[in-house]
């Protein structure tokens, strides 16, 4: 148990911090230097490809008439934020309290560690796949996945390549306001959009002020958008958790002004939105300038590489989401919950469903109170004995969805 751990704490010492534009891709490097070096027999016995500067493909060979499955992973994290306010280095993987420290320990490196490890126990234990099983592990995830996700969702395009599935983050156990405790297996998530609000106004000195000003109007405007909700779209039957079904609209982004007497002609705010299942960019769009005109108020879709639409629902009638819930099933304490809902956030399996019939999230990893709040947090951690359950979880379903025709 404790090499298992400390190949996993070892991994969080690397900080693959990716960002917005150009980032440096040496950390990357070495996170793969060393995972090659801790897990030798995996990247000896499977086939690797790089692709987009340091995301990683791999390849367990099987019977090539037979649909391939993919499991993903991203290597990098979001940045640490002020490191004096955590309780430990956030990038030394401590192992202390029964907890593994550092950032990424659940975002999202329990599972590129996990499933390397799930993949080393199972060629110990002399298993081969019927199927061919593929491992993407993308490297700018937080950032929308267009260099890693993407390139490597192109690459098996080239190659003809269509997977019965993908498994990434998403789902995780939850423990619920009545006590109760539950997996939830998302077979959605919900898109991505930002918008810019505009408001324009009298610009001049602050001693006089009209009746209205560019901040004032843009002010109630907020106001009328967080008092309204979309109308909820049709919900499928597969989807047994109301959790996260409304569409989001938050508004994250605030400017206008450049001196205290001065009264600015134009206020600006930027509006974050998790269109749902069912939505769309386009009916958010709509939504938001309905709102937004009794205002005056322009609306603009901000075009960046993180826009995306809400996915398809996958299907609940697969031999791979039946070894996926078996697996889940037989990985979590006894009296836990099973339901399927919708991830809230995105994930690269937006990118990988262009070579996947269906996607499905899940981590067999417990959140606290805070939910999916915890992943970015100061002092991200995960106990021991969750990441050991993602190294269990991960070896029965390959083994399970592998042997699947």
């Amino acid at each position: 148990m404790n090499s298992i751990v400390h190949r996993f704490a070892g991994t969080i010492k690397f900080p693959t911090v990716s960002a917005p534009g150009s980032f440096s891709l040496e950390p990357f490097h070495r996170l793969r230097e060393y995972s090659a070096s801790v897990w030798s027999e995996v990247f000896s016995s499977l086939e690797m490809e790089l692709h987009g500067g340091a995301s990683i493909l791999l390849k367990w060979a099987g019977d090539s008439a037979l649909e391939p499955v993919m499991l993903a992973a991203h290597q990098d994290v979001v940045p640490a934020g002020e490191s004096g306010k955590w309780s430990c280095d956030p990038y030394g993987g401590e192992v202390l309290r029964n907890r593994v420290w550092g950032r990424g320990t659940i975002d999202y490196k329990c599972g590129f560690s996990g499933m390397l490890e799930a993949v080393s126990l199972l060629l110990a234990g002399g298993f081969k796949p019927r199927r061919t099983v593929l491992f993407a592990f993308g490297h700018d995830e937080e950032v929308g996945g267009l260099c890693g996700a993407k390139a490597i969702t192109e690459s098996l395009i080239t190659s003809g390549v269509v997977c019965s599935s993908v498994l990434d983050e998403g789902g995780y156990i939850y423990s619920d306001p009545d006590g109760t405790v539950t997996a939830e297996l998302a077979i959605a998530e919900k898109g991505y959009a930002s918008f810019r609000l505009i408001s324009e106004a009298f610009q001049g000195h602050s001693s006089v002020p009209p009746d209205r000003t560019a901040i004032g109007i843009l002010a109630r405007a907020i106001v009328a958008l967080e008092d309204s909700s979309m109308p909820l779209p049709y919900v499928p039957v597969e989807i047994s958790s109301s959790r996260w079904l409304q569409t989001t609209i938050a508004p994250t982004v605030l400017s206008g002004g450049c001196k205290e007497n001065v009264l600015p002609g134009k206020a600006e705010a930027v509006i974050n939105t998790r269109p749902s299942p069912g939505s769309s960019v386009a009916a958010v769009h709509e939504f938001i300038e309905s709102v937004a005109e009794p205002f005056g108020i322009a609306v603009e879709l901000i075009d960046n590489p993180s826009i995306s639409e809400p996915s398809p629902v996958s299907s609940t009638d697969t031999p791979d989401f039946k070894a996926l819930k078996t697996s889940i099933l037989h990985n979590v304490a006894p009296g836990t919950g099973f339901r399927c809902g919708i991830f809230p956030a995105a994930t690269d399996s937006r990118r990988y469903s262009m070579v996947a019939k269906n996607a499905y999230r899940f981590l067999p990893v417990c959140l606290d109170q805070r939910g999916i709040g915890a992943l970015h947090s100061v002092d991200e951690s995960i106990s021991i004995s969750d990441y050991l359950r993602c190294v269990e979880f991960y070896a029965e379903y390959i083994s399970r969805v592998s042997s699947k025709s």
